[in-house]
């Protein structure tokens, strides 16, 4: 990324509606968002782009590799990832690849946990856990 102003996100969900309805509060607040259209595009874009922070929702699966945190994490090990549900219950197998959970189109929640995990991130005291 370019300017620390605009830090980007990979916003990934199967649920692309609402995925962009939020991409589109999160540039309101200086976000750059991609959102890409299934998540083979998403590790392409991961693998491409310089990527300040991935939002995923908690169940999106690539075709090959089962459900996309874990990948993330082993192509990048130290990207902020933050999930979403619209469950409350959220499976601790999945977990463990995030840095934190927010309930799905709670804005405020993912805006408090985007500050946090880019500002920890900046000054080097984020350090996700590599899978």
């Amino acid at each position: 990324n370019t300017s620390p102003l605009m830090p980007t996100i990979l916003f990934i969900d199967d649920h692309t509606c609402g995925a962009h309805m939020l991409a589109q509060r999160l540039r309101a607040y200086g976000y750059e968002v991609q959102v890409p259209p299934d998540t083979e595009e998403a590790l392409t874009l991961f693998r491409l782009y310089p990527i300040d922070a991935v939002v995923t929702d908690c169940h999106p699966e690539t075709s090959s590799r089962g459900i996309v945190a874990p990948a993330l994490r082993r192509i990048s090990p130290n990207i902020p990832i933050i999930m979403m549900s619209a469950f409350c219950c959220v499976p601790c197998s999945r977990l463990r690849y995030a840095d934190g959970c927010v309930q799905k189109g709670d804005v405020t929640a993912l805006l408090s946990a985007l500050r946090m995990l880019l500002c920890s991130r900046a000054f080097g005291l984020c350090q996700s856990v590599a899978a």
